[in-house]
């Protein structure tokens, strides 16, 4: 139980002001048997009123929400019930009224400053456990201004031996041009580690 109250506790100091990589497995130690990993960075720029909220998540290849990387504290930590378009295909997905406030702290962290920002997945599920091989779709949700939102998705070859950048593809919702550029220069990258 200390282990996963400091581990709660640290894991927020971990998760991004300019660069970060925040993973977590059981009991705070981090282990990544497969020595694979997903890479995800881009140039965040924050905006003004009702924006700069995100969320990073894995699916399979069901549609399953298998891990959330990050999301800010805001919406995470009930601004969802009155914020409705604070990134709501994750909070659809990942049902945070229904999550411990525990979990939800180890995911979330403070909107960070501008500047590049990095995420790598290690494979593991919400609960530190190492996914099968197989497909998985790693999305990049952005609320811009109000309703205005962006989802950036790509799809990975998890036990694949091959080191690749992942096509992105996007899809924007609303088109106001107010904080268009939120979240730029995103790239996927799938490695094996040495």
């Amino acid at each position: 139980m200390k282990a996963r109250l400091l581990a709660a506790m640290l894991l927020p100091a971990c998760i991004c002001i300019q660069s970060c990589t925040p993973s977590y497995a059981k009991e705070g130690a981090l282990e990544n048997t497969s020595k694979e990993c997903l890479d995800i960075s881009f140039r965040f720029q924050r905006g003004g009123i009702a924006s700069s909220q995100y969320a990073i998540w894995i699916e399979d290849e069901t549609g399953r929400l298998v891990r959330t990387l990050y999301v800010t504290s805001f919406t995470a930590k009930g601004g969802y019930a009155y914020r409705k378009d604070a990134v709501p295909a994750w909070v659809r997905k990942a049902k945070p009224a229904e999550m411990p406030a525990d979990e939800i702290d180890a995911l979330t962290g403070a909107t960070p400053r501008n500047g590049t920002v990095n995420y790598t997945w290690d494979g593991t599920d919400d609960k530190g456990n190492p996914v099968p091989k197989g497909t998985y779709t790693v999305f990049v949700e952005g609320t811009l201004y109000w309703e205005n939102r962006i989802v950036y998705s790509g799809k990975v070859n998890w036990g694949s031996q091959t080191q690749q950048s992942v096509p992105i593809t996007s899809r924007r919702y609303g088109t106001s041009p107010t904080n268009k550029d939120m979240i730029t220069d995103l790239k996927f990258f799938h490695a094996r580690k040495k």
